[in-house]
């Protein structure tokens, strides 16, 4: 990050040479290896500041199965770089990362994160809002989003972005573009590959610790979040064939990099997880399987029917034959039989003032899951009444005690 000192206004930005480093307000991106001159033009003058971009040293990325172990216990950046709204006012990335309700987050919280023993940030990104009609995406938000992703790795973190909200049901004032049918494939699956082969360019040189997730919870165009018809799931494994295909060409760690490919909804039901087909790949274990986890939903939601705030037998016996189900369908039961490593992307229990409860769920959640070497994301919304955790930007973090018995219970 270029700084011009003592400089109170506007700073114009330029590179010389943008196939070698582009600048976004004294950021700069290597591109590919050469040398530029990166220009800062203030108050009529000219600042110039020549850099050199080495090519790096690629190696092959770890596979899929040891990422998946050495990641231990995530957390989600929730509700932040994947807010949507067309009801949000003004256009700069700051407008969106707070429009539902969070303030804006610096490398501080990955050091807590760090600190409390997480091993993973997952970060969920919508992009919808900032790609322009020909799907080139905005710098200004690439950048924003890849700060993010330089302070988690920074502290040692695996780090996952994804394709979130252009997902999943059409709510009001939100817009979604991708749903699982063949005719929506056919329509939208250029820009999705496009999409990706920007972000993937964008982090060709950042090393094994950083995975791609295509898609979250991709659902049917009549919005159905119960099992997948036949048409909704070939749709599904036919983006996700796409997301494969288009990383793996763009080449540098991309080439090997981790890629995680959900099921149907993100569902761990029946046909969510047995018609999913794990993509066809260029390189051997390198491909993960996700699922989401939130049951029972009693237990864990607050628009839940039956809703119920203390942690019971029925509650546990619920989370033991899911988990094992999971386990079961990516070892032993997919359609190609052959097992590969799953993530449960999301899990998490709303706040009831139910703390001790809550522990309860969330250990037994990560020590059924450890069983089948599954690891766990937290979904952190940063709403301390409903589903956050950790304070983003100070240190009043509001259940303290539930993530260090996560930690705990994944160790």
């Amino acid at each position: 990050l270029l700084k011009l000192k003592n400089a109170k206004g506007d700073i114009v930005w330029k590179s010389s040479k943008t196939a070698v480093a582009t600048v976004t307000d004294g950021r700069i991106t290597a591109k590919k290896a050469g040398k530029a001159t990166i220009t800062a033009t203030y108050n009529g003058k000219n600042y110039k500041c020549k850099v050199t971009v080495k090519k790096p040293d690629i190696t092959a990325c770890e596979n899929a199965f040891d990422s998946v172990a050495n990641m231990k216990i995530g957390w989600n950046l929730g509700n932040y770089f994947d807010a949507t709204g067309t009801w949000v006012n003004g256009k700069t990335p700051e407008d969106y990362l707070v429009c539902w309700g969070n303030p804006i987050a610096d490398e501080s919280l990955y050091k807590k994160l760090k600190k409390l023993g997480i091993g993973a940030v997952r970060v969920p990104v919508t992009w919808v809002y900032h790609f322009d009609e020909n799907g080139n995406i905005d710098p200004v938000w690439m950048a924003k989003v890849r700060e993010t992703v330089d302070w988690v790795l920074a502290n040692d973190m695996y780090c996952i972005i994804n394709v979130h909200h252009d997902t999943g049901a059409a709510e009001d004032q939100m817009d979604r573009w991708l749903f699982a049918s063949t005719e929506n494939y056919d329509k939208n699956h250029e820009l999705f590959a496009k999409l990706w082969t920007q972000i993937a360019e964008e982090f060709k040189y950042h090393g094994e610790k950083l995975l791609f997730e295509g898609f979250n919870e991709m659902l049917s165009e009549d919005n159905s979040w119960g099992e997948a018809t036949m048409d909704a799931a070939n749709a599904i494994n036919a983006y996700n064939q796409c997301f494969v295909d288009a990383v793996r060409k763009t080449g540098g760690f991309n080439a090997t990099r981790n890629l995680i490919c959900n099921t149907y909804a993100a569902g761990n039901f029946e046909n969510a997880m047995y018609l999913f087909a794990t993509p066809n790949d260029k390189v051997k274990d390198h491909i993960i399987g996700q699922v989401h986890y939130y049951e029972p939903f009693g237990f864990t939601m607050t628009n839940a029917d039956d809703t119920f705030a203390e942690y019971t037998k029925e509650a546990e016996e619920t989370i033991d034959s899911i988990i094992d189900y999971i386990g079961e369908a990516f070892s032993t039961r997919g359609i190609d039989k052959t097992p590969i490593p799953v993530i449960i992307g999301e899990f998490s229990a709303t706040n009831r003032n139910n703390t001790a409860d809550r522990i309860k769920w969330f250990t037994r959640v990560i020590k059924d899951a450890k069983k089948w070497g599954i690891t766990c994301f937290i979904w952190d919304n940063g709403q301390a009444d409903d589903m956050g955790f950790v304070d983003r930007v100070g240190n009043e973090d509001p259940f303290t005690d539930i993530m260090k018995a996560c930690v705990k219970a994944a160790k």
